[in-house]
Formats: C-alpha cells, sequence, structure tokens
C-alpha cells in the first residue's frame, strides 16, 4: 500500500467517525428535545380542534329510515262496509276463512327498501406535491443517506407547520417518537388497515393520544423535522399505509400519484 493510499485511508476512517459521533449527538438532542416538549404540553395546551360534523364520524353515523315504496304508509284497506255480506257459513269453513286471511294480508303487504350503506371516505393528508413514491420493489436514491433504499411511503412536500389530517376514520392506536423518522402517529381503520404520518412536529394537540376517535380530514399534527434520515429532503410529510401487518402502495387508495421533479 502507497502512502497515498495510506493516508486517504486514514481521511476516510476520520469521515466516518465524525458521522457516526454526528448522528449521536443529534439522536440524543432529539430525545432531549422530545422530553422538554412534553413537559411543555402538559404547561400549555394547544388551541383546541374544531369537531368534525357528527355524520362524518363513523361511530355517529344513524342508519337511514326504512320506508316503504308509497311513502311509509299501508296499504289501504276498504272498510268492512264496502266488502260484500259473508254467506252463512259452518264453523270448519269459518276457521278455514280466518285461516287465509292473514295469508292475504301478507301478501299485500310491501317489504320495505333496505337504505344503502355509507361509503368510507379516504382524504390526502397534507396539501402538497408527492416528491418521493411508495417504492418496495426497486430501491430509490436517498439525498440523505447517499445510497439507494426501498421507500415504504409517500412523501408529501409541505412546509414545516403545515397541518397533517387523519387519512379517514379510526381510533389513533400510537404515539411515539421513531429514532430515525422522528415524531409518529399510527390510526387504526379497521379490516386490519392502518394508516402512518411521520416527519411530525413533537408538539401534538391534545386530542391526539392513543385511544382517541378521529374523523376523515380532523388535523392530527403538523408537519415537521424530526426524520433524522430524512432531513436533508425539503420539509415534507412521510406518510404510508399498512395492510395486515405488511406496508402497501398509498396510491391504492388515494388514486394515481406521481413524484413531482425535485
Amino acid at each position: 500500500m502507497t502512502d497515498k493510499e495510506e493516508l486517504d485511508e486514514i481521511k476516510q476512517e476520520k469521515a466516518a467517525r465524525i458521522v457516526y459521533i454526528a448522528l449521536s449527538v443529534v439522536i440524543v438532542l432529539t430525545m432531549i428535545i422530545s422530553v422538554v416538549s412534553a413537559i411543555n404540553r402538559r404547561n400549555k395546551k394547544t388551541p383546541p380542534v374544531q369537531e368534525p360534523p357528527a355524520q362524518v364520524t363513523e361511530t355517529e353515523r344513524s342508519p337511514l329510515p326504512q320506508i316503504t315504496k308509497d311513502g311509509g304508509k299501508k296499504p289501504d284497506v276498504k272498510p268492512d262496509t264496502e266488502k260484500p255480506p259473508k254467506p252463512a257459513v259452518t264453523d270448519a269453513a269459518t276457521d278455514r276463512a280466518a285461516e287465509t286471511e292473514p295469508e292475504t294480508e301478507t301478501v299485500t303487504e310491501q317489504t320495505p327498501e333496505e337504505p344503502a350503506s355509507a361509503e368510507k371516505i379516504f382524504v390526502v393528508p397534507v396539501n402538497g406535491a408527492v416528491i418521493k413514491d411508495y417504492t418496495m420493489d426497486m430501491p430509490a436514491y436517498s439525498v440523505t443517506m447517499n445510497d439507494y433504499r426501498v421507500h415504504n411511503g409517500t412523501d408529501f412536500h409541505a412546509e414545516n407547520g403545515d397541518p397533517v389530517c387523519a387519512f379517514a376514520d379510526g381510533v389513533v392506536s400510537a404515539v411515539y417518537f421513531d429514532p430515525m423518522m422522528g415524531q409518529t402517529v399510527v390510526i387504526d381503520h379497521g379490516d386490519g388497515l392502518s394508516s402512518m404520518y411521520q416527519n411530525l412536529q413533537i408538539s401534538l394537540p391534545d386530542r391526539t393520544e392513543v385511544g382517541a376517535k378521529v374523523a376523515a380530514g380532523d388535523v392530527i399534527a403538523a408537519v415537521g423535522e424530526t426524520a433524522l434520515i430524512e432531513c436533508a429532503e425539503v420539509p415534507h410529510l412521510h406518510f404510508s399505509l399498512i395492510k395486515d401487518g405488511a406496508h402497501i402502495a398509498p396510491s391504492d387508495y388515494l388514486g394515481s400519484i406521481r413524484a413531482t421533479e425535485e
């Protein structure tokens, strides 16, 4: 090995050591900020979030009233005076007539129409362009890590502090700080589907806590800059969907989306 190669190797080792030290310092500082922000949340409440309309929340929806085709009224029955007098019959004949009358009444009853079931609503969590698509089959380039890796969600461009909305009706199932992806909120939508919101601000609305019910479009957080492995990207929300324990493409529910030129 030449002196030049040995010198280059020493420089690379020093550079790698500096990067590892810097990452460790950032992680420690981020954890300290998380603890301080949690204390501040207890002393100062964030502004209350506007409650959604009652008809939006899945648990508060009531079925449509069942009505008949003629407006809910039973078919008109002619008065007994309009019926021709019954001929005198034996007791056996009277019993047979009594048995057949309910059957005639049942035939004239109209079956009420079944109400149409309400469709679920899905909304884009932030108002911004897609800067990086979901890609689990082909690695994409990471500006921060300077390498190629899979991307389990969709990155939406947004300014720091922009509101983040719930993708659909559901229940907050997790709120935590991920060392690599920053402040994280997870919402369970039932049927094995969950949505995950990352790179959020540390401070969250009071209602964003485990067990809280949210409706599609409710503000649950704000865009931040807490994702360590995406800190070199432009400000954005990292949004991902999980179905039966596996990540899926958000475009499966939000329609066709494509990344813009960075």
